[in-house]
């Protein structure tokens, strides 16, 4: 089992790594969602949604890592031998 409460990294820069990561794969969801913005009102929006959600899922992503500061002298697990 995972344990949710536990950011598994290294150093605190392996955590703003992350971040990054996950900020750039926001913007790419954002850039489809837009691509697929319909230009009338109820019209059949579904891509539009779905990446406009993936984009919201994955800031709230952020936030929550944003709130995992990483300071010197902090235990920080490391993936054991199986993962």
């Amino acid at each position: 089992m995972v344990d949710i409460k536990r950011l598994t990294v290294e150093t605190d820069d392996d955590r703003l790594d992350w971040i990054d990561l996950l900020r750039k794969a926001a913007e790419y969801h954002r850039e489809i969602a837009e691509s697929f913005r319909p230009e009338i009102i109820g019209a059949d929006d579904m891509v539009y949604r779905i990446h406009t959600a993936f984009a919201h899922a994955i800031e709230d992503s952020i936030h929550l890592i944003e709130m995992w500061e990483i300071s010197e002298g902090d235990v920080i697990s490391s993936p054991g031998p199986a993962g």
